[in-house]
């Protein structure tokens, strides 16, 4: 199959359909560019300030209770953790034992800090 070239039209007269405008696509005029690109910008900016706020409020330390941090907290949510979360997770056996171990020894670890303390502390 050979393909021709197509003869050039003479000068001054026009395309049956300008180049702009093929298949029905009409292109983007400068001025709805820069309306796009205004709207954009102002979406951007308020989901950076939107974010920034967000930062703020969970960097403040006053809004912290020392409590959520405290030995019988702690133990408590690797006590959760250890009967109801990892049973439901689809873990492979090998690694559902390691994350019980890591979480047992975790739970002994603070039971023995926490006597650590309570002797310091009596004493």
């Amino acid at each position: 199959m050979r393909v021709e070239p197509r003869p050039l039209l003479p000068p001054g007269s026009e395309p049956a359909q300008r180049p702009e405008h093929v298949n029905g696509i009409t292109p983007v005029s400068p001025r709805q560019s820069a309306r796009f690109d205004a709207l954009l910008g102002r979406r951007q900016a308020s989901a950076r300030k939107a974010l920034r706020d967000e930062v703020e409020q969970a960097s403040d330390l006053q809004a912290l209770d020392p409590a959520l941090f405290s030995a019988p907290r702690s133990l408590e949510l690797l006590g959760h953790i250890l009967d109801e979360v990892l049973p439901r997770l689809d873990l492979e056996p090998d690694i559902r034992a390691l994350a019980e171990d890591l979480i047992r020894e975790e739970i002994h670890m603070r039971h023995l800090l926490q006597g650590q303390r309570g002797e310091a502390d009596e004493a």
